[in-house]
Formats: C-alpha cells, structure tokens, sequence
C-alpha cells in the first residue's frame, strides 16, 4: 500500500528495510529528539540520491570549519530568502537554540534586514553576502572583502553552506513539504 501523500509526494512508507532505516536514522543531529523528517522520508524513495545528498550535508556540520552561530545565520538566511518554511521551521527549532541564535534572531532574519542592529558587524556582512548571493549567484569584490573574518577556506565553505540549503529549500518547496509540528512556524510579516 502506498502511503499517503503530504504535500507532493508521498514518504516511503512503512515498515521500512534495514537499509532505508538506517539511511533515514543518519539524518539530523545524533541527539534530535523529533521523529525521521518527511523530507529524508520523501528523499529516501531514491536511496542513491538521498546517500549522495546527506553526505554533503553532513560534512558541512561534522567536518566544517565554519562557527556554528555563522553557519545557522547563513542557513537560515539562506532560507528565508528563498521563502522555504520548510528548512527554516527545522533549523529555527533545533540548530538556533543550539547555536546561540534566538528565535527574535531567526524571526529577525526572515522579516529583517542585514543591517539590523541586533547582528554584530561581521554578522551583519555575513547576511549582506548571503543576500547578495541569493540575489546574484555571486559575491563582489565588497562583499567577499566584507566575510574577510573568515579565512579564504571558510568563505568558500559558506558559499557551499549557502547553495547545498539553497538546493534543499528549492527541493522542499518543489515537494511542497507542510511544515512539521516540532517546527517553529514562519514568523508573520515573512513573505513567502
């Protein structure tokens, strides 16, 4: 029987193989207290697609050398551009908390603009990069000089930060994926 769809698409439905089990387990943090993602169980229905995908994914959290505030505030910026309520629901509710970005901060960044004074200097040339790659699929000599507190490695990897969510915001937008109950909603004023 095939399980019901949410959104476009339906999960894979249960029971679930070893495999597909534990493929769906690796996504996430390892102490995340919420059930498997309709997304890693919609991504799941093409296994070899959802490996390759995670193991990005995964790297820019386990390997990355990006601080874990910036990374947040370049995901969730990164999300909000693209108007995803989706990832940006997940990331406000589980990675904000976790790394110091309040939900005023995570509001902020989908309502607000990069000079807010809440953000520190170099946060809020973080969010003007973000912006501007968003708004260009690029950065400018000023905006590249403007992330110079990070080292040349660690503006490459927010770049990647910013297409591999621009890519997962564009997937679950395309999926249509409701946002889930754990999640934190969008905030009013956001459009989307």
């Amino acid at each position: 029987m095939t399980a019901p769809a949410i959104g476009r698409v339906a999960p894979l439905p249960e029971p679930w193989s070893d495999e597909d089990a534990a493929a769906i387990g690796r996504w996430g943090h390892p102490e995340a207290t919420y059930d498997a993602l309709l997304l890693t169980r919609c991504l799941q229905r093409v296994p070899r697609l959802a490996d390759r995908t995670r193991a990005l994914g995964e790297s820019l959290y386990v390997h990355g050398r990006l601080p874990a505030r910036q990374r947040t505030i370049a995901i969730l910026r990164t999300c909000a551009r693209v108007g995803c309520a989706y990832e940006w629901g997940g990331q406000a509710a589980f990675w904000g908390p976790l790394t110091g970005v309040r939900e005023a901060d995570c509001d902020a960044l989908v309502i607000g603009g990069a000079d807010d004074e809440r953000w520190s200097p170099d946060e809020q040339a973080l969010i003007a990069a973000v912006d501007e790659l968003e708004a260009t699929g690029s950065l400018s000599e000023d905006a590249w000089a403007g992330v110079g507190f990070l080292d040349d490695e660690q503006r490459m990897e927010m770049i990647v930060v910013c297409g591999w969510y621009r890519m997962i915001c564009t997937l679950c937008n395309g999926l249509a994926l409701p946002v889930e109950d754990w999640m934190r909603p969008w905030p009013r004023g956001g459009d989307r």
